[in-house]
């Protein structure tokens, strides 16, 4: 009867618990990893949101027209009506460097980041078969040619966190 229960293989209870916890620790370690890394792909890194904010400044750029003269302009937004920030009075002044910080990313600090752009006119002509001249309440006046138009040139400059893009 000795000889039978000695020849029974079987598992203790100590051995149970021992690799229940090894088991239970790789799950851990596992799941912790890929919470870990759905995490950062669910959140859009530091360059994509200065890209998006370089777009986003460009497209609300276009509403200004190169010779605007007033900035008490019907055609333009109430809220963009001194500059895409506010307190500028000539958006699309040439030569001039032009502060934008309300559109940094939220992810941007503050005090260490900055975003600005700079207007300029290019130097090259470029043939445009027709000029749309516009009246005050935006509608086309006069459909013109012209040979030679002034191309303005627009240059972003962003930095937020100590990245510059």
């Amino acid at each position: 009867m000795k000889r039978i229960l000695r020849q029974k293989a079987g598992v203790t209870i100590l051995e149970g618990l021992i690799s229940m916890g090894l088991l239970a620790m790789v799950a851990a370690a596992t799941f912790g990893v890929l919470l870990s890394v759905s995490r950062k792909a669910s959140s859009p890194d530091l360059r994509e949101s200065m890209v998006l904010a370089v777009e986003r400044a460009y497209e609300q750029l276009q509403m200004y027209t190169p010779d605007l003269t007033s900035v008490n302009n019907p055609n333009i937004p109430s809220d963009f009506q001194y500059g895409l920030c506010g307190g500028d009075s000539s958006p699309l002044a040439t030569g001039q460097t032009h502060m934008i910080n309300c559109l940094l990313p939220p992810i941007c600090d503050k005090a260490t980041s900055s975003f600005s752009y700079t207007t300029g006119t290019d130097q090259t002509s470029v043939n445009i078969p027709f000029v749309a001249k516009y009246g005050v309440n935006g509608m086309v006046t006069d459909w013109g040619s012209a040979s030679n138009a002034t191309v303005r040139s627009v240059k972003f400059s962003i930095t937020c966190n100590g990245f510059t893009l």
